[in-house]
């Protein structure tokens, strides 16, 4: 049996990240929390240390999810998901350069999403 995915949310809309965690736990991941800015993403996941991060881009304080992904994996390699409002060429291009397990548009669509941790961490889903 498989260890369950360990995941760390990043997101700074509370009713999106319950939502998110409920239905990821439901799909049988580990939700170790979720965070509303880069400083605490960065804090949290160089402390946890998750198998992998659910990153918004645009976040609350000084820096956004991007340099909170380039600062975290500065540390300790880690696969990032950015999830974004809306997009655009110059923040796509900025965030390719942290070699994203994906790129995706909000609303996420949870199956998607589910499906794509379940492959990249080769498990099974409920």
């Amino acid at each position: 049996m498989n260890k369950p995915v360990r995941i760390l949310l990043v997101e700074d809309e509370i009713i999106t990240a319950m939502q998110m965690k409920a239905e990821l736990q439901k799909s049988g991941f580990t939700v170790l929390g979720y965070v509303a800015t880069g400083e605490k993403a960065l804090a949290f996941a160089c402390e946890e240390r998750p198998d992998l991060i659910l990153m918004d881009i645009n976040l609350a304080g000084k820096i956004d999810g991007i340099d909170a992904a380039v600062s975290i994996q500065a540390v300790y390699p880690v696969p990032v998901i950015f999830m974004t409002g809306y997009e655009d060429s110059s923040m796509r291009e900025r965030a390719e350069k942290t070699h994203p397990l994906q790129f995706l548009v909000k609303p996420v669509l949870m199956p998607s999403l589910v499906s794509i941790i379940g492959t990249y961490f080769n498990t099974t889903t409920e």
